[in-house]
């Protein structure tokens, strides 16, 4: 297992079913008949498994065999209540002391914890082109020369108009594109928002 269990949990573990298995040994030792042979068999079966879990409690399966003597000392104090018109209420406290420290928790060793999780999807997020801020200073606004020709006049490539604006962004973001970018064209009709310049748009 990934982390180290604690032996001072164990120990209660051992104080707290010897003294269950002394409380059980003193109510069927005075009986006999059925009830002794059952009783009898019931503790060998207890403390069996108990053997078992305190053999194995250093892997995750032997807390949970603790888990289930702890469950069926329960079930016994209540048939024994049943048939005997007497209860401990000390054995059933201890009982249920160790029943509620020996709940299982979930243990899934292919699992990551969330908070590990999200630190990656942040750290991929800002490597996409589409998350960086451009600094005004570094665009230069570059104009085509005019070339004439005595001979062939070339036609001027006519300039792209975006309207209303040189820039774009989603009203659900702060990251602002040109209109000719293709994270620009993802953006919804509805939630434009166009900018004259860098400045605006910041």
């Amino acid at each position: 297992m990934a982390e180290e269990k604690g032996f001072g949990k164990l120990i209660v573990y051992a104080i707290i079913l010897v003294l269950l298995f002394f409380g059980m040994i003193r109510i069927f030792i005075n009986s006999a008949g059925n009830f002794f042979n059952l009783e009898l068999l019931g503790f060998l079966f207890l403390l069996l498994l108990a053997l078992i879990g305190f053999i194995g409690y250093v892997k995750v399966w032997g807390e949970r065999v603790l888990f289930f003597v702890f469950l069926f000392y329960l079930v016994n104090l209540v048939l024994v209540w049943r048939y005997t018109d007497g209860i401990s209420f000390l054995l059933l406290f201890l009982a249920l002391i160790g029943f509620l420290i020996a709940v299982p928790k979930k243990v899934c060793s292919s699992c990551e914890p969330e908070s590990e999780v999200v630190p990656q999807f942040v750290s991929e997020a800002s490597e996409e082109p589409h998350s960086e801020v451009f600094d005004v200073s570094e665009v230069e606004v570059e104009e085509e020369p005019v070339v004439k020709v005595t001979k062939k006049v070339a036609a001027k490539k006519p300039a792209v108009k975006h309207s209303p604006g040189k820039y774009v962004a989603s009203n659900m973001s702060n990251v602002y594109h040109e209109p000719k970018c293709e994270w620009a064209k993802r953006i919804k009709s509805d939630r434009l928002i166009w900018f004259k310049d860098k400045r605006e748009a910041t």
